[in-house]
């Protein structure tokens, strides 16, 4: 045994049981992992975009995990994502071995709607990519821009009440007074985009990136045209104006705050809680790393995935200040978009 009480040795003897302590927890982790199947869950179709972003990471992800283990992929559409997270949140192992993926408006549908589920305490391990988004409409429609929207009424499809394609122009409506008509019931992004095309319908609520890598034909052929963005920048459209900005009081500022968490979310993907926070940590550790390798990067831009990764830590805080939205702004929301 080392006895001393030299003034300077204290630190550096805790530093060394430092050190030696941080390899054992990663074993601990390694240990754990290897030989085991991790499930990562994607609460939609394999075919849509979040099935795209899920088979990347299923992919990828599994060299990055400390032990290395066989990484498979589940999919639990249903309830605009909020299936698949009542599982994962409910009933999924609490050990490490399932990871949720996130349609991104399910991480604030409970504050809306009754849901056994609380996203303020899923473990977040990051975002592959936020997903600035807009409304747009089709070149013959008979609106074009911001200011005739607000004079002429255009249709627009959606999915459903949890949708953002429902909730987003519905709250363009409220703040500025834009005439969109919300057709609901479309089974998918895909039949909306086929009604757009046949002229059903004149647009929809769109991720910027569902149109560059769904739609580049429609985007390069100057097909359509856009009204607002909403939850961050799009460097292609730099004179578009946002939601935000048509917001008028204090209020309607917060509504549009609330609605682009999803978008600036993104490609989420989180575990539940109760999962060992070595394990959660080892895992955010991996997901960033994957996020950065060279063949993760090369297999994305060969698939037209955009990349640009969000933290866990960041995610987490994101979806914290969600969550502390004042209850008389959820109760607006509520009314605004008819849920009760």
């Amino acid at each position: 045994m080392i006895k001393s009480h030299h003034p300077f040795m204290a630190p550096i003897l805790a530093a060394a049981a430092i050190g030696l302590a941080a390899p054992a927890s990663a074993d601990a982790v390694a240990d754990f992992y290897k030989g085991k199947t991790v499930t990562v869950m994607v609460p939609s179709s394999l075919g849509a975009t979040l099935g795209l972003y899920g088979r990347l990471t299923v992919e990828h992800l599994g060299r990055h995990i400390p032990g290395n283990p066989e990484v498979i992929i589940q999919s639990r559409p249903g309830g605009g994502g909020t299936k698949g997270a009542a599982y994962a949140y409910n009933a999924a192992p609490k050990d490490g071995t399932f990871i949720a993926e996130v349609l991104a408006p399910s991480a604030i549908a409970p504050l809306l709607r009754n849901l056994k589920f609380d996203p303020a305490k899923f473990q977040w391990l990051g975002s592959i990519t936020p997903r600035p988004a807009v409304i747009s409409v089709w070149h013959t429609a008979p609106v074009s821009d911001l200011a005739s929207a607000l004079k002429k009424e255009a249709i627009v499809g959606s999915t459903g009440l949890g949708s953002e394609t429902f909730m987003a122009p519905t709250l363009l409506n409220h703040i500025a007074g834009t005439k969109f008509k919300v057709v609901k019931g479309y089974k998918g992004g895909a039949q909306i985009n086929k009604a757009i095309e046949s002229g059903e319908v004149h647009g929809r609520m769109n991720y910027w990136s569902g149109w560059t890598a769904g739609k580049p034909q429609w985007v390069s052929g100057n097909k359509l045209r856009h009204i607002v963005s909403y939850g961050g920048k799009i460097p292609e459209l730099p004179n578009l104006p946002s939601m935000q900005s048509v917001a008028k009081t204090q209020e309607q500022k917060d509504m549009v705050t609330f609605l682009e968490t999803a978008p600036r979310l993104g490609m989420g993907f989180w575990v539940a809680p109760g999962v060992p926070k070595d394990r959660v940590a080892a895992l955010r550790k991996a997901f960033l790393d994957m996020c950065k390798d060279p063949a993760f990067l090369a297999d994305a831009k060969k698939r037209k995935a955009p990349v640009n990764p969000v933290a866990g830590e960041d995610i987490q805080a994101m979806v914290a200040k969600a969550y502390k939205t004042p209850p008389a702004t959820i109760a607006k929301l509520k009314s605004v978009f008819g849920f009760k």
